[in-house]
């Protein structure tokens, strides 16, 4: 049983040159480690910026320190947590710009990569760059260094392959991918309401650009050898293994529904809304649900709790401050061990009983938002707002 999230950032190297602009500079590949396995309780993560120079030198520096080794089956070890090296790349597809995700067993598959599609990128130290190439080129370039690749945050209007680009993934790709990220606005079922994608591996990953937002959703794989191998294995070999889905209600999602920027409301009626109702302006950002529920070919179906489980992230939660979440973690080591295991009966003299009540209702799926669109994130109705990024 492997808690994986597969999307996660760097925010600057060790030689403090930036990655990811927007990201916090305290996202470096030591601290990612720690926080990852130490207090967020996860088994495997994905750098998605293994591509840059400075990250690439990162991990060499850890192997030669000995923090991190090299695994038969690919991948890296941190003293149980492995690390699957990556690249996020912006491509041009149908009608817009959408991110890709692509993953290797190594550094030097990624090198080798990276000299395949040098020419058509004009920064390799920086995050998420756009690829001035073909997606047969790129395809054929991550086909070459034995990697795997999916659609990152698939929906979402800002650079999501069925939200940005195109109605079918059949129209814009020599190939369907195995795998798909779902993203923050979605879940299951809202994807598999797309015929396309019965068959596809669905992901749920945070897209960390922080420390905090590490695992705010992520993946449990089952019957799956954490490494590389595993991983690869799980798109190809299985495409029907279990991957079960731990993420934000959608609603939570900041691009869930449409939003209205003359009127600078997110619109709430049902969907699809792809203008504003009330001042009838087609300038809007076009909600996740709204856009799904107007290309769908299958009927939107109840989220299957056995499948993709709703869950807002332990420091989202109401009345957890710092000296409530730190107490959490010194008596119960990670977040996972809080959110799924640890009983009532334990949580009750540590966390109190309005802390506790809030955990258990959170496990329960009992929490309710208002939703979010136009980049800003929906809300708890309980608390009126929600901790924001």
């Amino acid at each position: 049983m492997i808690y994986a999230d597969l999307h996660i950032h760097i925010g600057q190297s060790l030689d403090n040159k930036l990655v990811k602009v927007t990201a916090s500079k305290s996202l470096t590949l030591p601290n990612i480690l720690e926080v990852a396995r130490d207090i967020k309780g996860l088994n495997m993560i994905g750098i998605v910026d293994a591509h840059s120079e400075g990250v690439r030198k990162d991990f060499r520096t850890l192997l030669t320190l000995g923090e991190i080794h090299a695994l038969a089956e690919g991948g890296y070890a941190a003293k149980g947590l492995t690390i699957i090296p990556g690249h996020e790349i912006e491509l041009q597809i149908g009608e817009g710009n959408a991110h890709f995700l692509a993953y290797f067993p190594s550094l030097n598959h990624i090198e080798d990569y990276v000299r395949q599609i040098r020419a058509a990128t004009k920064n390799w130290q920086l995050s998420t760059q756009k690829g001035h190439l073909q997606i047969e080129q790129w395809l054929e370039a991550v086909e070459k260094a034995e990697g795997i690749w999916f659609p990152a945050h698939a929906f979402t209007p800002h650079k999501g392959i069925y939200g940005n680009c195109c109605r079918r993934l059949a129209d814009v790709l020599p190939i369907l991918p195995r795998g798909l990220e779902i993203g923050l606005s979605a879940d299951r079922a809202m994807a598999k309401s797309i015929s396309e994608l019965e068959n596809v591996v669905l992901f749920s990953n945070s897209d960390a650009h922080s420390l905090t937002n590490i695992a705010r959703e992520y993946n449990l794989l089952e019957d799956v050898e954490s490494s590389f191998q595993g991983f690869s294995d799980l798109l190809l070999i299985n495409p029907k293994g279990s991957v079960r889905n731990f993420g934000l209600p959608p609603k939570v999602g900041k691009y869930h529904r449409t939003y209205c920027l003359h009127c600078e409301q997110v619109v709430l009626t049902s969907p699809p809304q792809l203008a504003c109702p009330v001042c009838g302006s087609h300038h809007v950002v076009t909600g996740v649900l709204d856009r799904v529920v107007s290309i769908a070919d299958n009927t939107l179906t109840d989220n299957d709790p056995s499948r993709y489980v709703y869950q807002v992230p332990l420091q989202r939660l109401p009345g957890i401050g710092p000296k409530m979440y730190q107490r959490l973690l010194n008596h119960f080591k990670t977040e996972m061990a809080v959110l799924h295991e640890v009983s009532e009966e334990e949580l009750f003299p540590i966390a109190g009983e309005k802390i506790t009540a809030w955990i258990l209702k959170a496990r329960r799926n009992d929490l309710k938002f208002i939703s979010g669109g136009g980049g800003v994130f929906g809300k708890v109705l309980d608390i009126l707002s929600l901790k924001q990024e």
